[in-house]
């Protein structure tokens, strides 16, 4: 179990490290491109990724998760799990080929009907990646995979730019999802010994598909309810207003993509393996959200009180509208945060039913929170989004406990007390160190020197506080030193 411990706090390190290079990478092209390419650019990107998105969702099936929470997978069931889902991207790609004209009408603009069908080949491509991706978070081999991820980050930036300040316009961001897709794909098989066989029919799957078809079901209304707002601010507002929503959103989801989607694969392999011990899974729980809602949370807070300047930082003038749209997802953000941490345990304890369950009562109620403000476009879409997702966090730690017979008093404790003494107020002394200065620079320093005096103090005078995040802080040197070794 110590070994366990060890191997998942030395894969969550090696994961959080290359997501930190990647948010460098993904950040650093947002700077730049923003410089070299209009709103209009990325809503149009947006009006076909949004739509299209959903097909990645069905590629998968799910069929990734059920293959790392496996105890047992045998070569054939590998083999069979990747023939189905390099079937599933095919079929995928045919589909948005050939709704690709339908798309175009809907948004009443000619040029995404050619994104979709630029983008449609990757469905293939990343059902043929899935099962080669599922084993080597299987074999817990992170340090492989956060290479991949480095480098196909790293290749995809230079395309992106270099086709931007060539003239390229839009294209530019469709050939940076080409190019992260294929090296992505091609990397993974390169690091992977496993190779698939042929499908075996006398091999049953049916356990697979029980456990991943919910999956798919979740993410599939997940992703609704995550691309609704884009997709009808797309359909009233146009290219203009959606590019800026689209740019907001993108500084929320960087961070939340980039730590959620790595670390789903070291939290579920080892909350998977712990299942059966209540007492150590419920002390693992505990710690994960405290450390998701310490450097997610928090950061989500600070960066809200910073938004202004943040924005004319990163994509400079001509996107001051980006701001407090931005700052009013960020808040959401805390809470999805939280939710994360709802969504792996539903995942490690294989309790995907239920968790389908909840999203068909509570996504269509989210849904329409966001669609209500759209009549003030995307600040009202934004609000919206925020409220479903604060919303939903309650209700869906209430039905964990009830699903999972899961003490939830102590998670929802930590995080109402991270939430009053550590989170909300870190945000407020970032707004309110960054109005002591006009120029966007010096705003964000003194935003963050007031969070980190107000760290110091609530370390200095709360025991408790000063002991979670001792307790957090030993976890990473811990993993340090194991990695060094």
């Amino acid at each position: 179990m110590v070994d366990l411990a060890r191997s998942g706090a030395r894969g969550a390190l090696v994961t959080l490290l290359s997501q930190v290079v990647r948010f460098v990478l993904r950040f650093g092209s947002m700077i730049v491109l923003a410089r070299l390419l209009a709103p209009q650019d990325f809503g149009l990107v947006a009006m076909a990724t949004t739509v299209a998105g959903i097909a990645e969702i069905i590629r998968d099936f799910g069929l990734s998760s059920a293959a790392i929470q496996s105890r047992k997978l045998t070569d054939q069931e590998r083999s069979n799990l990747f023939w189905t889902n390099l079937l599933i991207g095919a079929g995928c790609g045919a589909l948005a080929v050939a709704g690709s004209g339908a798309i175009a009408s809907f948004y009443g603009e000619p040029r995404v009907q050619s994104i979709v069908l630029a983008l449609a080949g990757l469905m293939v491509v990343s059902g043929a990646n899935t099962q080669f991706r599922a084993e080597l978070s299987r074999s817990m081999k992170f340090r492989a995979l956060a290479i991949t991820d480095v480098v196909a980050q790293l290749l995809s930036v230079a395309v992106a730019v270099g086709s931007a300040a060539a003239g390229l316009g839009y294209w530019a961001i469709v050939l940076q999802q080409v190019t992260l897709v294929v090296v992505t794909c091609a990397m993974n098989v390169g690091q992977c010994s496993w190779r698939p066989g042929r499908f075996t029919r006398s091999v049953p799957m049916g356990r697979f598909l029980r456990y991943g078809g919910p999956v798919a079901g979740t993410q599939a209304i997940g992703y609704a309810t995550n691309n609704v707002d884009n997709l009808a601010l797309g359909a009233t507002w146009g290219a203009g207003p959606l590019g800026i929503y689209s740019r907001a959103y993108q500084l929320l989801l960087v961070p939340l993509e980039q730590v959620n989607t790595a670390m789903t694969n070291v939290v579920l392999s080892v909350l998977s393996k712990v299942r059966d011990d209540r007492v150590t899974f419920d002390r693992y729980l505990l710690r994960l959200q405290q450390a998701n809602g310490y450097l997610l949370g928090t950061g989500f807070a600070v960066a809200a009180g910073l938004s202004a300047p943040l924005v004319a930082i990163i994509f400079g003038p001509g996107w001051h509208e980006v701001g407090p749209v931005f700052a009013v997802l960020a808040v959401g953000g805390i809470f999805r945060a939280y939710t994360q941490v709802v969504y792996w345990t539903f995942l490690s304890l294989g309790l995907t039913a239920q968790q389908l369950r909840l999203y068909l009562i509570t996504r269509p109620f989210m849904i329409g929170l966001i669609l209500a403000g759209l009549p003030w476009g995307p600040v009202g879409v934004a609000t919206g989004h925020s409220v479903a997702f604060l919303l939903y966090w309650l209700v869906s730690l209430r039905q964990l406990a009830h699903a999972a017979s899961l003490d939830a008093r102590p998670l929802l404790q930590q995080a109402l007390r991270s939430l009053l003494q550590l989170t909300a107020p870190a945000g407020l002394a970032a707004f309110a160190g960054s109005l002591a200065f006009d120029n966007p620079a010096a705003a964000c320093l003194a935003g963050v020197v007031a969070v980190a005096g107000y760290l110091a103090a609530l370390s200095a005078l709360s025991r408790r506080q000063r002991g979670e995040m001792a307790a957090i802080a030993g976890i990473v040197r811990r993993a340090v030193a194991r990695t060094a070794t």
